[in-house]
C-alpha cells in the first residue's frame, strides 16, 4: 500500500459514473459525476462534512469523517432497495487509517507498559 498524493476510486450508480479524488497534501476532496465536479472542498480544520447532492435527480447524502478514521459514503436521502449506496468512496483511504491507528494504538500500549515497568522496578 504505497502512499501516493492523490487516491481515487471510480464507482457506479444508476448508468453515472461517481468519481471520488482525494488529495494528502492540500485535504481537497472532489466528487465527480460523468466527468462533471459536483462537490470539492478542502477538508482542512473541519473533520466531519455532510452535503446534499443530487445524482439523477435523486437526492444523495454525501458523508465525510477524516477525524481518527476515514469515512466517506454516499446514501440516499430516502434509502430504499431501488437506490444503490455506498458505503466507502474510497476504501483504500480507509484501510490506510485503520492500519495507522492500529499501529499507533499498540506502539502507545508498548510504550505506557514499559514505562508502568520501570516505575514499579522490574526492568
Amino acid at each position: 500500500m504505497a502512499m501516493t498524493r492523490q487516491q481515487h476510486k471510480v464507482h457506479l450508480i444508476d448508468n453515472q459514473k461517481i468519481a471520488a479524488c482525494y488529495d494528502r497534501f492540500s485535504t481537497r476532496f472532489s466528487l465527480s459525476v460523468n466527468q462533471q465536479q459536483v462537490y470539492s472542498r478542502l477538508l482542512l480544520l473541519g473533520p466531519w462534512r455532510k452535503q446534499l447532492i443530487m445524482i439523477n435527480n435523486i437526492p444523495y447524502n454525501l458523508t465525510i469523517r477524516w477525524f481518527v478514521l476515514w469515512r466517506s459514503s454516499l446514501t440516499p436521502d430516502h434509502p430504499s432497495p431501488q437506490r444503490p449506496s455506498i458505503t466507502e468512496l474510497l476504501p483504500q483511504r480507509r484501510r490506510k487509517s485503520i492500519v495507522i491507528a492500529i499501529y499507533a494504538g499498540l506502539i502507545s500500549a508498548i510504550k505506557l507498559t514499559l514505562v508502568i515497568l520501570s516505575y514499579s522496578n522490574l526492568i
